[in-house]
């Protein structure tokens, strides 16, 4: 059984992660406005306060008098108005913050779910969300590839050819794939068929691996063309048997040159150079 995957480009990828990034940046605007609306309704408002600080003024001065004239009556008086005013203070208050959470509780007054009651969701009326700019992209290096296992190593290759134009790329990588990890059509409608090895960089590709690809790049998968990407070096035997085959050999060194930008078909051209000079001709 075979592991088939398609790489697909990157362009839709990059819609659905910025509309990710757009709603994340919504959601935490709407959890820090909640936030302050919490910590709010747990203090007491000014206005509130002032009046608190007023009665207590009041009272301490009524209590003065009274102490002074002796007038205990007033004094109990006094303080019945005083506990009166800030119990009904109190009440209203929290009257007010219960009816404020329930307007905003109801979900047709959620900003979730209107985004007109929140501009954070639209992001023409968010500047600073709609000025934010693209995260940078940092291309693989050899390090990561050497942190990759297989099938990551697989699709590395395949997102590679996707970049350079290739369409139809294909991922059939897994046990039975018969050598063709990656298959694609190149720019100019010619089939690709690539072999992956992600060995050790102490570990270089034999010439028994080569002898295995070309038993089937083109006698079972009909390539036009051949490739053997490795994330390492290809023993002397390995490069003369894919010269004198027609196997574009792809080395660590030109690994990082691909990565970092030479296009694939420079790559193949250059190779088809080489063929051409040692006598070898498609069949």
């Amino acid at each position: 059984m075979s592991d088939t995957h398609h790489v697909q480009g990157d362009s839709a990828g990059w819609r659905r992660a910025r509309r990710t990034r757009r709603s994340g940046q919504a959601s935490h605007t709407r959890q820090a406005r909640q936030a302050r609306r919490a910590r709010g309704s747990s203090l007491p408002s000014p206005r509130l306060a002032r009046l608190y600080g007023q009665l207590t003024v009041a009272f301490l001065i009524a209590a003065s008098a009274a102490t002074y004239f002796r007038a205990w009556r007033v004094l109990a008086g006094v303080a019945a108005i005083t506990g009166a005013v800030v119990v009904l203070a109190v009440g209203v208050s929290s009257i007010r913050r219960t009816v404020r959470r329930g307007l905003l509780s109801d979900p047709a007054l959620d900003p979730a779910l209107d985004p007109e009651l929140d501009p954070a969701l639209d992001p023409a009326l968010d500047p600073i969300l709609e000025a934010a700019p693209e995260p940078a992209v940092v291309p693989p290096s050899l390090t990561d590839v050497d942190l990759m296992d297989g099938p990551e190593f697989e699709r590395h290759v395949g997102a590679l050819c996707l970049r350079d134009g290739c369409i139809e790329v294909r991922i059939d990588g897994g046990a039975g794939d018969l050598g063709a990890d990656v298959t694609a059509h190149l720019p100019d409608g010619r089939l690709l068929v690539v072999q992956c090895k992600r060995y050790a960089a102490d570990r270089g590709v034999g010439s028994p691996d080569m002898q295995r690809f070309v038993g089937t790049a083109r006698p079972v998968h009909g390539a036009d063309v051949a490739l053997f990407a490795a994330s390492t070096r290809f023993t002397e035997p390995a490069l003369e048997l894919a010269l004198s085959q027609g196997i574009v050999v792809v080395d660590r060194d030109l690994l990082a040159q691909w990565m970092d930008g030479t296009p694939l078909t420079a790559i193949i051209d250059g190779a088809e150079a080489d063929f051409a000079a040692e006598g070898w001709v498609p069949a």
